[in-house]
């Protein structure tokens, strides 16, 4: 089953103190209401992320689980049931950083079954001022032991390879008033399905201004299988992944805590082990509350 672990994580801190961050957050997903798109009806995901780090590291532990159910209330297929847990480590230097991280899947969804995903990116930054370049490369390595391909007739181990490039400016416009503008690509690699490459674009700017922030997403291409957000959103299934967009509206209450609402919605081919049920592609909506509490 697509898996979206969402939440947002916020450190404010002194330089050099550790901080303990928890960020606790709840989602609600709503699918399409035609049979002929989709016949999953809706799904939800709680969660929450831990963290700990300051300016030169960060350690970060988060737990989800997720729940789905389908549309024929008749039917003798229970809910899908996921649990996912991802550790992941960043060390930050004056100039580059690097992050490695693993993504576990335990599911009841038997197109591709339980999934390791294996984290490491490189990146490396340059100060003009207040203002700052961001560029690097996220790696990933997905590993189902269970797995299919479209075909649907025999199990079988699916590997996939993914490469992000990514490049972020930020520009301080003044104290109260900054931007941040986000462009990446993916390409993903795999010799165990019909198609053997996909690619995909991702496009976001964040605005801040004082204690709010707007984040505009967008994406097109095509994705199965993919990994977005740094590892923490995994699409853990056969469907084919098309188009989206999201808006998130965040505001830091005081210097520890903040809180964000985000809409994301998404154009994709479900996965039709049948052949014969999806016809037309679906679209999905997504509705996230995160909270994040430092200490």
């Amino acid at each position: 089953m697509k898996r979206f672990i969402l939440g947002i994580i916020f450190i404010t801190s002194a330089i050099w103190a550790d901080v303990v961050t928890l960020s606790p957050y709840m989602g609600m997903i709503d699918y399409s209401k035609d049979s002929s798109k989709s016949i999953k009806d809706s799904a939800t995901v709680v969660g929450s992320s831990f963290s700990i780090g300051n300016l030169g590291y960060l350690f970060m532990v988060d737990y989800s689980h997720f729940d789905a159910k389908y549309k024929d209330s008749n039917t003798t297929t229970p809910n899908i049931k996921q649990d996912e847990l991802t550790l992941a480590y960043g060390r930050y230097y004056d100039d580059f950083m690097f992050k490695v991280g693993y993504h576990y899947i335990s599911t009841t969804d038997e197109q591709l079954g339980d999934a390791n995903i294996f984290i490491a990116s490189l990146g490396k930054y340059k100060w003009f001022g207040y203002d700052k370049l961001s560029y690097g490369l996220e790696g990933y390595y997905s590993y189902y032991n269970k797995g299919h391909d479209e075909n649907y007739l025999v199990q079988k181990s699916v590997n996939v390879i993914q490469f992000t490039p990514y490049i972020t400016f930020y520009k301080a416009f003044n104290l109260n008033l900054g931007n941040a503008l986000t462009l990446k690509a993916n390409y993903q690699i795999t010799s165990d399905y019909l198609k053997k490459s996909y690619t995909s674009f991702e496009i976001s700017d964040t605005i801040y201004y004082n204690s709010l922030f707007v984040t505009l997403k967008v994406y097109d291409g095509e994705m199965k299988t993919g990994i977005k957000d740094g590892g923490m959103v995994v699409f853990n299934t056969l469907d084919l992944m098309k188009t989206g967009y999201e808006a998130q509206v965040g505001y830091f209450i005081n210097n520890k805590t903040s809180a964000a609402l985000s809409y994301e919605n998404n154009k994709y081919r479900e996965y039709d082990q049948s052949a014969a049920l999806i016809t037309a592609d679906a679209v999905n909506s997504i509705v996230v509350f995160s909270l994040s509490c430092s200490f």
